[in-house]
């Protein structure tokens, strides 16, 4: 099996120097939007095709490729042929032996490809004069020129490269991005190559049938009627030429619709299931870009099962926004691309069998977010929302701060996603009636050695949940708690049963006996979030929704 172990990149796109260890089967790239996840892609499908979305290098093409900030160096320096800024990349291998060499960056004997992109010193004489002018605007890639390499110092051309590399990405059927030249890579992949000969063929014998058709010898006749137009005998004719060969002119078509018109779901379920079907052998490394996109659940379910299935022998990278395509293809392939770059390998195994089979949680939230805030359940939510309004008169995700249910798979969960990736992460919990047990226990168990991680709750074991918190911080007077029930309670429930209550203690009890059942909760939050009364709330609470700025 060939693959990927290592991509390192320098002045390319977004990726000014860094270097990408990867797994040998899958690759899931997150991040943050414009963090580079899409960069990664394409300076692996520039260092093994030697094109850039399905395009051959150009001067134009080479202006896009290169980083912003080493361009930028280059124009505020001095201007010398050694100013001028370079591009590499390379891509440490595996399975390639014939590829094995020194002639890379670091020196090591190993196997891979590189490609460089720097000025051609043959024509130093054409860059003085271009500098002379001293109005010098931009990099002159004119002037380029590509090395494209083995390890093992060999020249690589496009006709027989040595590892086979798809890029698949929907945008790419936009028509001024190449898309009949796109579609037929597709195809092109799946195709055995034994049967091209067959649809070649096939395909000129139309074209010679097309020309001999009656009706079309009877514009020829009538086209140059007299040799007016020229003394020889001019027809419209099929080409069969090379350039009329069948890969460049058949496309793909569903129950009888042109592939670029069918629906972009369906485009999608194709493109991605064409590039890793059995038969696509000169496939070995498949770059997959968000292949949510335009899905619905159900057909995203189908299509990641059928990526599960038939991935073996092959390596593939994939960006996704989506926690479902995370969970599923196993969370322990994730490749983070943050402030620095983290690969989750050594998260708890049954975390990753828990999320495979239950992999509708939004682990990614956890992954991304740069203050998370986990909570029990939809209460604390909208109660802990509430207090940041408060205080800040916006809501806590406008600062950057994720407040997440972690519902039914507790916990344990999200705080193995965060101590692998030494993520911060403040806990709301109940202490369910026994603080030590359930809250200095539990985190000994969970998070001991994790300074990263803090865990907010009552210390009164009385104070057992969120609801019997907010009824202790307005207790201290008969008018307050009346304020809060208000708020919180039922209006018939109000005016009835809580108003037949005699005294605070009275009071108190009865809030407390409530809420028995977590409608009765929600419906209280919902209500504390919409209102515009003045209420105190938990200490522990406010402490959990204040971050220093």
């Amino acid at each position: 099996m060939k693959c990927i172990k290592k991509l390192r990149v320098k002045n390319f796109k977004k990726l000014a120097d860094a270097t990408f260890e990867f797994n040998d089967d899958i690759n899931i790239l997150v991040g943050d939007n414009e963090c580079g996840k899409s960069s990664v892609l394409e300076a692996i499908e520039l260092c093994l095709n030697l094109s850039h979305r399905g395009r051959q290098i150009s001067p134009e093409v080479l202006a896009e490729l290169f980083n912003s900030d080493c361009v930028e160096t280059y124009l505020k320096g001095d201007k010398s042929q050694t100013s001028l800024p370079e591009l590499l990349i390379e891509a440490y291998l595996d399975g390639t032996p014939d590829l094995r060499g020194t002639n890379n960056s670091e020196g090591q004997d190993t196997q891979g490809i590189y490609v460089k992109m720097l000025f051609n010193s043959d024509l130093s004489p054409y860059y003085e004069p271009f500098i002379a002018s001293g109005n010098v605007l931009t990099v002159p890639f004119e002037l380029y020129r590509i090395e494209w390499m083995s390890f093992a110092w060999t020249p690589l051309v496009q006709l027989a490269r040595p590892v086979g590399c798809l890029f698949v990405d929907p945008a790419r059927l936009h028509p001024t991005l190449g898309r009949s030249r796109y579609i037929n890579t597709i195809i092109n992949a799946s195709v055995d190559k034994y049967a091209r000969p067959t649809l070649n063929l096939n395909y000129r014998q139309l074209k010679i049938q097309f020309n001999e058709k009656p009706d079309v010898k009877a514009i020829n006749t009538k086209l140059n009627e007299g040799h007016e137009l020229t003394a020889k005998n001019l027809k419209i004719v099929a080409d069969i030429g090379p350039s009329g060969s069948w890969d460049s002119n058949l496309s793909l078509a569903v129950d009888d619709v042109s592939f670029s018109h069918i629906g972009k779901g369906e485009q999608n379920q194709i493109q991605i299931k064409v590039a890793i079907q059995n038969k696509a052998k000169d496939v070995d490394i498949l770059m997959l870009e968000e292949p949510e996109n335009h899905l619905s659940h159900i057909n995203l379910i189908q299509l990641i099962s059928y990526i599960e299935q038939k991935n073996s022998g092959k390596q593939i990278f994939l960006t996704t926004h989506s926690s479902y395509v995370l969970n599923k293809l196993s969370i322990n392939k994730l490749c983070l691309l943050a402030k620095e770059y983290v690969k989750l390998k050594d998260i708890d195994a049954n975390t990753v069998t828990t999320l495979k089979r239950l992999p509708g949680y939004d682990t990614l939230r956890t992954v991304l977010a740069q203050k998370v805030i986990l909570v029990e359940g939809p209460s604390d939510e909208l109660v802990l929302k509430k207090i940041y309004h408060m205080l800040k008169s916006r809501l806590p995700e406008e600062d950057g701060i994720d407040i997440i249910v972690v519902r039914g798979i507790g916990f344990k969960v999200y705080l193995d996603i965060a101590k692998a990736l030494d993520h911060p992460v403040r806990v709301v919990k109940d202490n369910d009636g026994d603080y030590q047990k359930n809250i200095i226990d539990w985190r000994d168990k969970y998070y001991k050695d994790c300074d990263f991680i803090e865990c907010f709750s009552p210390q009164d074991n009385a104070q057992h949940s969120l609801e019997p918190a907010l009824v202790a911080a307005n207790s201290h007077t008969v008018v307050a708690l009346d304020k809060l029930a208000k708020v919180m309670l039922f209006p018939q429930t109000y005016r009835r049963e809580y108003a037949a209550c005699t005294d605070l203690a009275a009071k108190r009890s009865f809030m407390n006996d409530w809420y028995d059942t977590p409608k009765k909760k929600v419906d209280s939050a919902i209500r504390i979030f919409d209102t515009s009364e003045t209420i105190s709330y938990p200490e522990y609470l406010t402490r959990a929704i204040t971050f220093d700025t």
